[in-house]
């Protein structure tokens, strides 16, 4: 420092300390700049905390300047000093301290001196900033507190020239040379943008972008900040830096562009987690990998609670993020859980939780529709539609236990909305979307379960509350309570006190619901001894509660203990713990015991269960089970059992019978069931001898009475409209079912050598013969049998038939090869072929095998659901034992032999494999039949009562192909025996149509190549020998047409090539790909040409029907020789057309999904194409002309129904259906084509649309014309006979029978043709739409004719309906008249108006006349 500077620095000491700072700023007025820029670099060099006081001294005598209105002069000095203070913070930005205490006090001063700097100063302070910005890429803290003022001052300034000077110091470089006038705005855009282009420092970014943040932005500028602080987050060197980064942009998005930083901030940490994803793959063991994965969880959960921050003061950031997740296709897990974060506050609960909900579903929706719609999926893009939402779900239950815990409860609450919406009888996507969902959901909630202690509670009690008070739907929360108690029962531990309380209001629960909840708690039973007091009292007291069902749920629940303790009695545990369960099983057994002294019903059902327990092989294992069990029936039977022989009857069905009310007092039938069961396994050696002599006593005796020796004979009275008709038949069930357990018990004996086998055949001889008497004379008031068959009375379970069945059908290849799969050391070759040669008797005896195959039908068909491993042995044993023999040259007499109702033993076992593979197709087990029928082990048979394990698909694939081939053989083996074998082979053509469903679920699912080949095979085989069925000399049987059109509909997709089918779609990212097939006219020719000339057959048979006098030419004739007229009837047609339709309307919901497809495909494929490429979209266009092409194909079959004219009302509504349905998807078509702006009207669209709107539109008017009509006609017959006769008892009642017929005919056919014209109004508006936005003529493919301007006068149809006296009145007080304004339709057609419209249709925006529409 000089000796001037030095005594100016005195000097201002001097004014300082005397505060005279307006002479203080005199002084520095008379200073030059340099000067004053030498004082303050001097003064802030000092490393001193007291060495910024000079400068704050110098600032007030600027400010005193300013303030005594010296504004020139002011502004010089404090212009002067800022910008030597900006200099020097930006030289210390470099060095070591940016922090030191002295640039807070500056930087606080600068922000107070700013309204009072010049225009000349603000510049040159804003642009020293941004060159410091420019240079170093960062902007020094102190600077950073005062620039979003400095730029708001900035962009405040009027005018200012802009000279060559400032240029070259960066001010401006829009101009080459010379001086410019700028205003304040402009330079504060300039600035902004030269900062957004800059590279910015890393550890500066954050406070970049918080200064640029709180300045005063306009909308591009904040898009452009956005876009530059997106950008600088691929720059973030740490993953703990990247929250504040965030928060920043957040914060930032309450100036705007909210939709552009949500989808920033998500795809960013999309690319994260695909890197890490990738990371993993490639290194899965490295520790290091596993803590990135760690350390980016953490980060994401904190950028997740800064969203929710921001979300809740700024709602319209929650919008943006909920409208980002509803347009997105597919999300990633991360901004899956964003989402889930946003569902935390209460405004956007029900949005967020519906939208994610909606996701999940649509994606799995669109990939099981992608898979079914094999002509489509070779055309749509690769992943289209798949959000992978079981993915998604179990990411974000992995990564909750780590960073992601705050979203865990609305995942929860997510899941189980999810099973809420997709467990509901009606939804609008498929049933298998559904099931995946509800799978993924019970994944996701066992994960969550078990990672997280503070939603264990919430999930249990949201289990119980919908168990509790959900009527339907509840099974899937049995369910997911069953597998959490089955993973983890310790965690279920502290809220079993809930079970207990459900159970505690069993009144509103079902039987079932209460087995399972039981069930769900059996691990907590045995071990927990407060937890198991408590549930036992529960149940014992609702064991006696007044009403009868809540005891069958308490004894259901106490059957499920009673399994549980015998199984863990059984157990290999240790002496002590054997000895607790013990204990438990007698206590559970006790309380058994008590339940068999109630109500008849009560034992009823007690015996029903108890006898299921005992074919359980674990439960008859535990031989204190047993030991109980033999003193409990031992007791009870010494009751009834009248060793006597004086006495006809073994049994005293008197006391079993009450005398007062005449019903059933005592089910001795049930308890003989169960007893013969006992009697049959291990037993104490006295009650074992003393059992059996008595069972073989009663069983001789049973075989050697007659009706009379229970005060019964075949002519007695048998109803129950009479005290002595309900005691005798009641007495008579008891009498037979006596006879159905002896003969269980003498079949079980015989099949061990212990038996007598011709006394098995003298039993059911009884039986068969008084259950004929009981089923003839037992009758009701109408006259009508109550009794179906004997099978209805017999109480034999399906494992004891199955015991039998294997024998009585035995399989030939188990019989010849010693090295059959079955034959294992427990039941070998010998132990087989021995009782099949015992069985031989019984097999002589037709009635006897149809009597077990009816007993056995009736079980699998039953409402109770058998055990899966029972199922699956009796589709084996039918398959194998009966159906295998349908190609022999000579086929058994005990197979082919008819009984009642000409029901054969053949025609059960069909009916059986049908029953099988529908019941297990429900549950998703159907694959397992066609392993079990051609490859049996015996693990599949073994009793389990979990579903076995998945099969692999190529084996599936295999014995699918041996089956179905076989079952075809079987099928052309009975028709050669027409007409004795039609119901056989409708059984068959049921099955076979069963399993090609799933086979073709499969083919389109499956990635084994070799697999989905011979699926293919087998399905293309079936399909084409289905249509061949219709080529021959096939029955006119209703059932056998429907059966193989459907079978034919099922298979048609597979006539196709299979590379058609085997092509996975278009895949953007792919350059090496193989192209879809060509898109041709001719396509479909593969997979309709079959149906096509299966409904040209129809509709030339429906011709010739309605012209039976033979004046009708058919222009058909020749083209259709080939094909058997002969089978279409008059009772035939509707049924193949209602199958016919129902295919047509499933292809066009197919297409109608394919049409959406076309928005998310243009989508895509514009997002990989440059933003300067301007050719065609070729995949979305080759898509739009395949559908519409498909569309054409449909078209043209439903035209050929819409031409035959059906005279049967239900076949001509479903076709009327069908063609609304097809206007639908037109519509839907179109309206995705106005969404399509970059695709043009295609040459496909138009022709579609001329088949539809103007050829089958004319054909649709004059069928709705022809209905009204003869209708009308019909109406008024009918009513003036009515009028006619009514003096007449017999003809009021005819013509009102008329009338009401007439009546609902009428309402039923306006409902179907006010649908159809609106749905025809419809599509009309959008073709009209899309042609005018396209400039396009399409109105003229339009045909605007008369035929629907017209008007049902529905007074003059409803007057001959009404009644015309008081009982007439009295019949059809049920049936509503609509009134005129319901249906306000006119059959009188205005020629003018017609007119007026045709010079109007070619005009797509001239005025259209105003039509009559019936009202919906």
């Amino acid at each position: 420092m000089t000796s001037e500077e030095a005594v100016l620095a005195d000097q201002i000491a001097q004014l300082g300390r005397e505060k005279a700072f307006y002479e203080l700023g005199v002084l520095l007025a008379k200073q030059t700049e340099a000067t004053l820029y030498q004082l303050v670099e001097d003064d802030l060099s000092r490393i001193e905390a007291a060495g910024a006081q000079q400068t704050l001294l110098l600032f007030k005598g600027g400010s005193a300047l300013a303030e005594r209105g010296q504004t020139q002069a002011g502004d010089t000095v404090l212009g002067a000093i800022s910008s030597a203070c900006v200099g020097q913070i930006c030289e210390d930005n470099s060095s070591a301290e940016p922090d030191a205490p002295k640039w807070a006090v500056i930087s606080d001063r600068l922000l107070g001196v700013l309204p009072q700097l010049g225009p000349r100063s603000i510049i040159d302070v804003a642009f020293r900033v941004l060159a410091e910005l420019k240079t170093s890429g960062s902007l020094p803290a102190p600077c950073a507190n005062f620039v979003p003022m400095l730029l708001d001052t900035l962009g405040a300034i009027g005018a200012v020239e802009i000279t060559s000077a400032d240029m070259r110091a960066g001010v401006d470089d829009s101009s080459s040379g010379g001086s410019v006038r700028r205003t304040g705005a402009e330079l504060k855009a300039y600035w902004i943008e030269s900062a957004c282009t800059c590279k910015w420092h890393a550890q500066a970014a954050v406070r970049i972008s918080a200064a640029l943040r709180e300045t005063a932005l306009s909308a591009a500028q904040v898009e452009r900040v956005a876009g530059r602080v997106l950008r600088q987050l691929d720059h973030v060197a740490e993953l703990a830096e990247l929250p504040a980064m965030v928060y920043q942009l957040l914060l930032l998005s309450r100036s705007g562009s909210k939709q552009t930083i949500v989808g920033g901030v998500l795809a960013y940490f999309d690319g994260l987690e695909q890197n890490a994803a990738s990371e993993q793959q490639q290194n899965e063991q490295a520790q290091s990998s596993q803590q990135r994965w760690r350390d980016l969880g953490d980060t994401e959960g904190t950028v997740m609670l800064h969203i929710g921050y921001s979300i809740k003061q700024d709602f319209e950031l929650g919008d943006a993020l909920l409208a980002h997740a509803s347009a997105s296709d597919a999300l990633s897990s991360f901004s899956f859980a964003c989402v889930l974060s946003l569902a935390r506050i209460h405004r956007f609960e029900k949005a967020a939780t519906g939208a994610l909900r909606e996701l999940l579903l649509r994606g799995m929706h669109d990939r099981d529709m992608s898979a079914a719609a094999a002509w489509a999926r070779p055309y749509l893009l690769v992943g289209s539609g798949s959000t992978g939402g079981g993915r998604l779900l179990r990411a974000v239950a992995e990564r909750s236990a780590y960073g992601w815990d705050q979203v865990t409860q609305s995942l929860v609450h997510l899941c189980l909305t999810t099973l809420d919406s997709t467990s509901a009888k009606r939804s609008a996507f498929s049933a298998s979307a559904c099931a995946q969902a509800r799978e993924a959901c019970m994944r996701t909630l066992q994960t969550a379960f078990a990672g997280h202690e503070f939603v264990r509670g919430e999930i249990v009690g949201q289990i119980m509350q919908r168990v509790t008070f959900q009527t339907e739907g509840h099974e899937r929360f049995l369910e997911l309570l069953q597998r959490l108690a089955r993973a983890d029962t310790d965690a279920l531990r502290p809220y079993a006190s809930r079970i207990v309380d459900a159970l505690d209001a069993v009144a509103v629960l079902a039987g079932a619901t209460v087995e399972r909840l039981v069930r769900a708690a059996a691990a907590l039973f045995l071990d927990d001894a407060s937890f198991r007091t408590s549930l036992l009292l529960v149940l014992r007291k609702v064991l006696f509660a007044h009403a009868l069902d809540e005891r069958r749920a308490a004894l259901g629940g106490l059957f499920v203990l009673v399994d549980v303790a015998a199984r863990a009695a059984t157990a290999n545990v240790s002496e002590r713990q054997r000895q607790q369960r013990l204990a438990v099983l007698l206590e559970v057994v006790g309380l058994l015991r008590r339940s068999l002294t109630q109500q008849a019903e009560i034992r009823t059902a007690a015996y029903t269960r108890l006898a299921q327990l005992l074919d359980d092989p674990g439960a008859v294992q535990c031989a204190p089970l047993l030991q109980a069990l033999h003193g409990i029936f031992n007791a009870e039977f010494a009751k009834y059992y009248q060793r006597d022989r004086a006495f006809d009857s073994p049994i005293n069905f008197q006391l079993c019978v009450s005398p007062a009310t005449h019903r059933v007092a005592m089910p001795i039938d049930a308890f003989l069931q169960c007893y013969a069961k006992l009697a049959t396994r291990d037993a104490p050696p006295a009650s074992g001898a003393a059992g059996s002599s008595a069972w073989a006593d009663v069983c001789a005796r049973l075989a050697n009475a007659q009706l009379e020796d229970f005060e019964l004979d075949a002519d007695c009275d048998f109803t129950l409209m009479s005290a002595a008709g309900l005691r005798n038949h009641n007495t008579a069930r008891l009498v037979i079912g006596s006879l159905d357990a002896a003969i269980a018990y003498a079949l079980d004996g015989a099949l061990h050598a212990s038996g007598d086998p011709a006394l098995v055949v003298e039993l059911f001889t009884k039986f068969q013969r008084f259950a004929d008497v009981l089923c003839t004379r037992s009758v009701d008031e109408r006259g009508r049998r109550t009794i179906a068959g004997a099978s209805e009375l017999s109480q034999m379970t399906l494992p004891a038939v199955l015991r039998v069945l294997q024998f009585v059908a035995p399989d030939a290849r188990r019989t010849d090869a010693s090295a059959h799969a079955l034959n294992t050391d427990a039941t070998p070759h010998t132990w087989f072929v021995e009782r099949v040669g015992r069985a031989g008797m019984w097999r002589a005896n037709p009635a006897l095998t149809r009597h077990l195959l009816d007993v056995a039908l009736a079980r699998v068909s039953s409402a109770a659901e058998p055990l899966t491993h029972a199922v699956l042995h009796l589709a084996y044993v039918a398959y194998s034992g009966a159906l295998a023999h349908c190609t022999a040259a000579e086929q058994p007499a005990w197979l082919v032999e008819r009984g009642t109702k000409g029901r054969s033993a053949l025609l059960i076992a069909a009916e059986i494999l049908a029953a099988c593979s529908t019941m297990l197709s429900g549950r998703g087990l159907l694959d397992h039949v066609f392993v079990a029928v051609v490859r049996p082990q015996p693990q599949l048979f073994a009793f389990d009562a979990d579903a076995p394990d998945a099969q692999p698909v190529a084996v599936v694939a295999q014995c699918a192909e041996q089956l179905m081939g076989a079952l075809r053989t079987a099928v052309d083996a009975l028709l050669a025996l027409r007409p004795a074998m039609v119901r056989e082979t409708v059984s068959l053509l049921a099955a076979q149509h069963t399993f090609a469903l799933r086979l073709a679920h499969l083919c389109c699912r499956c990635a084994d190549a070799p697999a989905r080949a011979q699926l293919y095979r087998t399905l293309n085989e079936t399909a084409r020998w289905a249509f061949s069925l219709f080529g021959g000399d096939l029955p006119g049987d209703v059932a056998l047409l429907r059966h193989a059109s459907a079978l034919l509909i099922g298979c048609q997709p597979f006539l196709q090539p299979e590379s058609a089918l085997a092509h996975g779609g278009v895949d953007l990212a792919s350059s090496d790909q193989a192209e879809p097939p060509p898109v041709s006219r001719h396509m479909d020719d593969y997979e309709f040409g079959s149906l096509s000339r299966l409904v040209s057959s129809v509709c030339r048979a429906t011709r010739l029907l309605s012209n039976e006098d033979g004046t009708a030419h058919d222009e058909d004739d020749e083209d259709d020789d080939e094909t058997n007229l002969s089978v279409f009837t008059a009772r035939t047609v509707p049924a193949l057309v209602t199958v016919t339709v129902a295919w047509l309307r499933a292809e066009l919901h197919q297409i109608d999904w394919a049409a959406a497809q076309l928005v998310s495909t243009m989508r895509r494929e514009l997002a990989t194409r440059p933003a300067q490429d301007d050719e065609d979209l070729h995949v979305t266009i080759r898509l739009e002309r395949r559908i519409c092409l498909r569309l054409h194909a449909l078209s043209t079959l439903a035209s050929q129904l819409l031409a035959a004219r059906f005279a049967h009302a239900s076949a001509g509504d479903q076709v009327l259906r069908m063609y609304g349905d097809l206007h639908r998807t037109f519509a839907q078509l179109t309206k995705c084509k106005l969404a399509l702006t970059q695709v043009p009207v295609t040459e496909a669209y138009v022709d579609a649309l001329a088949l539809i709107c103007t050829q089958l539109k004319s054909h649709a008017d004059q069928i709705i014309v022809e209905r009204f009509e003869r209708l009308g006609a019909m109406n008024a017959e009918g009513g003036g006979a009515e009028k006619k006769h009514s003096g007449k008892k017999a003809d009021k009642t005819g013509g009102a029978a008329a009338g009401k017929h007439g009546l609902r005919a009428l309402l039923r056919s306006s409902t179907v043709v006010s649908s159809l014209v609106y749905q025809m109004e419809y599509t009309e508006k959008q073709v009209v739409l899309l042609g005018a936005r396209r400039k396009t003529p399409l109105a003229h493919y339009l045909k605007r004719s008369s035929a629907r301007d017209f008007r049902i006068r529905t007074a003059d149809l409803a007057e001959p309906l009404l009644p015309t006296t008081e009982e007439d009145e009295q019949e059809m007080s049920d049936i509503a008249v609509p009134s005129p304004t319901d249906m306000d339709v006119d059959l009188d057609s205005n020629a003018e108006e017609e007119e007026e419209e045709d010079q109007n249709q070619d005009e797509p925006g001239g005025p259209r006349q105003k039509r009559l529409r019936p009202n919906q």
